[in-house]
């Protein structure tokens, strides 16, 4: 059925039309933590040379406190941590159209979802975690969970929040429904070292146990292995795990199985994928691997050490040291593009809608 068909029977039934996906909705671009977008069209190798800074806005108040995240763009703004909570923004001229005050809580991590905004935060005093969902449209309060041990890391799939405790207290593994904040499942001894969903399908490690791929939905085990293996990305499909571990290289893993398809002797402790290439940040370089057999292809090297690249239309952005110069070259060749913005090592950008947005944790600074 094609679409015009489907908005009449939507419109003759009287069902809300469906809501759009985000342009870019959580860290990495979506739940598979791809660093990935595939929909980016007007930033290519003819326009992203003419991009200039139109806007900028703090993206935190109390520096003993608050820590600037990256932003997410749908739903037809821009949402960042801001100065005492969490905001959205005109992407065209960085105009706040709401604000959420958090109090004294700092923004761990965010996400966009069925028309919501996800927020995990935590408290500036104390080691309380809280979770809350809020209507990307205005801002309006839809529920908050008190989660039972701090968190710092989430993400979002099928209809679920899922959160791990911070490394330091007790391993567990917690997931809510989306739309209502209701518990789902929680596991204990397990952490994701990096929560991502490949396909539905989560990597958890466990203690002492090797690691296991469970259900987004159900928390139920899926396969398992007796190897400390930790997910670091997967593929636009989900179809693929790419894993590391203590003392040895990248992985290419079948996310539906858990069989090996093929390892790489370079280490990496985080990826970003297209589906036909893998791209390795490693010291001072941003590696390029066949996605099919691991194989090098070629490489791009930077003028400080690599943050996590980022791949948007045909085009791969990769950050470098604090304030370095972002290089922007041609993903499938590695040929220059543009580049040259200030860029920082530790906040990927987000590239979505025609515009790049690059932060250093305490400035969102927007080029178009």
């Amino acid at each position: 059925m094609n679409s015009f068909l489907t908005a009449v029977l939507i419109a003759a039934l009287g069902a809300p039309a469906p809501i759009p996906g985000p342009e870019w909705g959580q860290t990495g671009y979506g739940a598979g933590l791809t660093f990935f977008n595939p929909g980016e069209s007007r930033l290519n190798g003819s326009t992203v040379g003419r991009v200039v800074r139109r806007w900028e806005v703090s993206t935190h108040g109390d520096p003993g406190c608050e820590v600037g995240r990256e932003p997410l763009v749908g739903y037809g703004s821009v949402f960042t941590s801001d100065p005492g909570g969490v905001g959205a923004y005109d992407p065209a001229t960085g105009a706040r159209r709401w604000h959420v005050g958090l109090g004294r809580r700092g923004v761990s991590r965010m996400a966009l979802s069925e028309g919501f905004l996800v927020a995990l935060s935590y408290s500036c005093e104390g080691q309380r975690s809280y979770l809350n969902v809020y209507r990307a449209a205005d801002g309006s309060p839809v529920w908050e969970v008190a989660l039972g041990a701090p968190s710092q890391d989430m993400v979002v799939d099928r209809g679920v929040v899922v959160v791990d405790t911070r490394p330091d207290y007790e391993a567990s593994t917690v997931a809510h429904r989306l739309g209502t904040g209701a518990r789902l499942w929680k596991l204990y001894g397990t952490r994701g070292h990096g929560l991502l969903s490949a396909g539905g399908r989560i990597l958890l490690r466990t203690q002492r146990e090797g690691s296991r791929a469970v259900d987004v939905r159900t928390g139920g085990i899926l396969w398992t292995t007796r190897e400390d293996l930790y997910a670091v990305g997967s593929d636009p499909g989900g179809g693929r795990f790419y894993m590391g571990g203590a003392g040895r290289g990248l992985a290419s893993v079948d996310a539906a199985s858990g069989k090996v398809v093929w390892q790489s002797s370079w280490p990496a402790p985080s990826v970003t994928s297209d589906g036909k290439r893998v791209y390795v940040p490693r010291q001072r370089t941003v590696i390029c691997l066949d996605a099919s057999n691991g194989r090098r292809l070629w490489g791009v090297h930077l003028p400080d050490g690599a943050g996590q690249p980022v791949r948007a239309g045909e085009l791969l952005y990769s950050p470098s040291g604090m304030g370095a110069a972002l290089s922007i070259v041609d993903a499938v060749t590695g040929a220059t593009r543009g580049g040259g913005q200030p860029s920082h090592d530790s906040y990927p950008p987000t590239v979505a809608g025609g515009r790049l947005f690059l932060t250093d944790g305490n400035r969102l600074r927007a080029y178009f």
